[in-house]
């Protein structure tokens, strides 16, 4: 368990916070490069690390994310009219460009420099695997481009999307890097009901659905496994990686989509969850990828505005034999269509007779119980047992780097040594080291690294 102090410590992320401050240390996954479909569209209101903000494509395609209001009297950006590389205010015509510099100021006399006095808050961006991202912290700290191996896929072979999560980040990241909670809350079963036996998960599953747990820490965050016993086969191990401060990078068993999370802070109560996935280059460019929200998503986009497949049906709504439904409504601020307010479609039937919770889609289980613990976690009353070291060394790890940035330091992750990682699933002779076996499949091999930096977008 945590103290009270060591719990509000890592919950709160606005300007000045500990947590906060170790966050803007990092690239920050602003919003999706295909909400700014095209130079001058309309802007965007984004809500990140408890700032309000604004983002909009200018005229030269740059991006640029601003303090969401004017300097004059305060009036609300999103209304401005993006044009002629900057962002106008419709207020009094005051207009701001990418880097918050004001660039006209038609309400003054021609002859007054007060222009050249105004600027607006401002952060620099970059934009990379179908994501605007923002640094938001010290310009002499800023870090290297955050070049993800999914990042650099192809587009084609690349699907993203996002929910908004309606409780504080570390409930939501904890739930991600939690490997046990699988067996039950996602693939369990109704009592009574085995496993399929011709997976190794599952026949795991059917021994026990505990599982070893280990952690290797890294540079970047840590390695960590999930051990599942096999008998005379060996060892059933899941590797992963941790990227700090909200990455993870998974994987679907044996099959060659690899995929993950970004669990980014909106603010105090409210989380903004990325979900990616990818197939390598050699695969079928056109298959659908899962998407994590409750259905499946088309790598490929349409032609209107370089938008995912999945936005342009995004009024489907998840059910039965709709395979490509999913549980998000990106025309409302991207909140998910099964919520609270719906308790989340659950079913008792199917909870009694088919799964283990009754709700439909794996993105929509974690965000029920994640949701259920309240807007931030009490976590002096919890009791963590012994699959729960991932949470434990995360926990660690992130006071410790508090701690490092507040001593003027780095903490880990913000160097470039995450752009080669993937995740490996594997068997495991008894007795054997599971990194020693499995090592070569946690790195991107070398000879994808011309192909990866000719085709990415």
């Amino acid at each position: 368990m945590l103290t009270q102090e060591q719990n509000d410590t890592l919950c709160h992320i606005g300007p000045g916070t500990p947590m906060g401050n170790v966050m803007r240390r990092y690239w920050v996954p602003a919003l999706l490069s295909w909400e700014l479909a095209e130079p001058d569209c309309p802007p965007v209101t984004i809500k990140l690390l408890g700032e309000e903000l604004v983002a909009f494509r200018q005229t030269d395609g740059h991006v640029g994310v601003v303090g969401a209001r004017c300097a004059h009297r305060r009036a609300h950006l999103f209304w401005g009219r993006n044009e002629e590389n900057g962002i106008r205010c419709v207020y009094h015509g005051w207009k701001f460009d990418c880097e918050g510099a004001c660039v006209d100021m038609p309400s003054e006399p021609e002859e007054s420099n007060f222009k050249d006095k105004v600027r607006i808050l401002a952060y620099p961006t970059y934009e990379v695997g179908g994501v605007i991202w923002a640094y938001m912290g010290p310009p002499e700290k800023k870090p290297p481009a955050p070049l993800f191996d999914w990042a650099m896929m192809p587009a084609p072979n690349r699907a993203m999307s996002k929910v908004w999560q309606q409780c504080n980040w570390l409930q939501a990241f904890e739930g991600g890097v939690d490997s046990v909670h699988v067996n039950f809350l996602h693939g369990g079963r109704p009592p009574g009901q085995r496993y399929d036996e011709s997976d190794a998960r599952g026949r795991a599953n059917n021994r026990s659905t505990a599982i070893q747990s280990e952690v290797m820490p890294t540079d970047y965050g840590f390695v960590y496994a999930a051990i599942r016993d096999l008998g005379d086969e060996g060892d059933h191990v899941r590797v992963y990686h941790w990227v700090m401060p909200w990455t993870q990078i998974r994987n679907l068993g044996d099959s060659p989509t690899i995929s993950g999370h970004m669990w980014v802070p909106m603010d105090d109560e409210n989380t903004m969850v990325y979900n990616w996935s990818t197939v390598p280059p050699g695969e079928r460019a056109e298959r659908a990828v899962r998407s994590g929200m409750g259905g499946r998503a088309m790598a490929e986009v349409d032609t209107d505005g370089n938008r995912p497949l999945w936005f342009r049906d995004a009024q489907m709504k998840v059910g039965a034999g709709n395979e490509f439904a999913v549980d998000v409504d990106a025309f409302n601020n991207f909140r998910s269509i099964n919520n609270m307010d719906n308790q989340y479609s659950i079913d008792r039937a199917v909870q009694k007779t088919q799964t283990y919770t009754g709700i439909p889609g794996t993105n929509t289980q974690d965000r029920a119980v994640q949701e259920s613990m309240g807007a931030i976690a009490d976590r002096t009353l919890e009791r963590l047992g012994t699959t729960d070291r991932q949470i434990i060394n995360a926990r660690r790890a992130f006071l410790k780097a508090i701690k490092t940035v507040e001593d003027g330091g780095d903490p880990p992750g913000v160097s470039d040594s995450y752009y080669r990682l993937r995740p490996t699933t594997g068997l495991v002779p008894k007795g054997g080291s599971w990194y020693e076996v499995l090592k070569a499949g946690l790195f991107r091999p070398e000879e994808e690294d011309e192909l990866l930096v000719k085709t990415a977008t």
